[in-house]
Parts: structure tokens; sequence; C-alpha cells
């Protein structure tokens, strides 16, 4: 054995003893004494964690590319209003690292108080691009009124207060 990693693998084979029994693991250790036996596992081993390694860096830049995804009409705008972009992109922002519309219940009441088209994704992940497309056609005037409300949309504050308040009637703003 060279490290530790391959005698604690050997040991999680060994554990499969149960599993399989005594006959199967001494039939196999007779397989493996043979040479073509032998050429086809390592060949095996090594399909197995060439593939293992092509999968882990398929999800890592499946997750980069969600993390990043803004949209290309966003983008676009950087160059023609930039105050806009700015607004837009850290609403974007927000709503990526769930600072603000935290559920899509959420978004899709922001979307309908807002006069927005509906939103008919299933996701929240898939709401957000829609979302953004759809307030670039505000005015920036509005759009800093619209990210400045948006407290009264997040429903993570389950606060005893709040519910009371809705209970009672209260005023809450």
């Amino acid at each position: 054995m060279k490290t530790q990693r391959e005698l604690d693998l050997l040991v999680d084979i060994s554990k499969l003893l149960k599993k399989y029994g005594p006959e199967t693991f001494e039939s196999l250790s007779e397989l493996i004494l043979n040479t073509e036996i032998t050429e086809q596992l390592s060949q095996i081993l090594i399909q197995s964690s060439k593939t293992a390694r092509s999968i882990q860096k398929e999800k890592r830049e499946t997750r980069a590319k969600q993390k990043i995804s803004i949209p290309k009409l966003l983008i676009d705008l950087e160059k023609i209003e930039p105050e806009k972009y700015q607004l837009l992109m850290n609403f974007h922002t927000d709503l990526v690292e769930k600072k603000i519309l935290t559920s899509l219940r959420d978004l899709k009441n922001f979307a309908m108080e807002c006069g927005l088209p509906e939103i008919h994704s299933n996701s929240r992940q898939k709401a957000l691009n829609p979302l953004i497309n759809s307030l670039v056609k505000f005015p920036n005037e509005q759009l800093i009124q619209i990210t400045q409300s948006l407290d009264k949309y997040d429903s993570s504050d389950r606060s005893l207060e709040k519910w009371s308040n809705i209970i009672l009637k209260k005023d809450t703003s």
C-alpha cells in the first residue's frame, strides 16, 4: 500500500463482505490473480476515476455559471445607462444572495404589485432574469422607490410582534 487512503479503500471494500458473502470475495480474489482480469480491473478503476473527475468539474462549472447568471439585457444596459445598470445590478445581487424577496411567492407578489408581467416560473432562480428584464423599462426614480420599499415583501421575519399586528389589524408601516 502506498497511502492511507488506498488502505481505507480496501477496508471499505472488505466491509462489503457481509453484503456479498465470503464465497464471492474468494472467487473475486482468484479472478484477480489472473493477469488478464487484473488489467481489466485496472482499466475499470482508471476509467471510473476519470469519469468522477469530469463530473466534479462539470458540477463546479455549472455552479459558477448559475452564480454569475446576469441577464444579457442588464449587461447591455451598463454602456447605455450606467446609473440604471448600477441600481438593477445591486437589486440583482441582493436577489441572488437572497437578501430580498427570499421566496418565489415574494417575487410573484412583488411583480404583481409593481404592475410587471406575471411570473410563470416554477422556481425562484428561474424567475430572477424575467423580473430584472421587466424592471429595465422603469425610470430610475421609480426603480429607487421600488427597491427602497422592498422590506414589506420580506417573509423571513416571523416575529410575534408582526403576527400580533397582523391579527389585530394594526398598521405595520
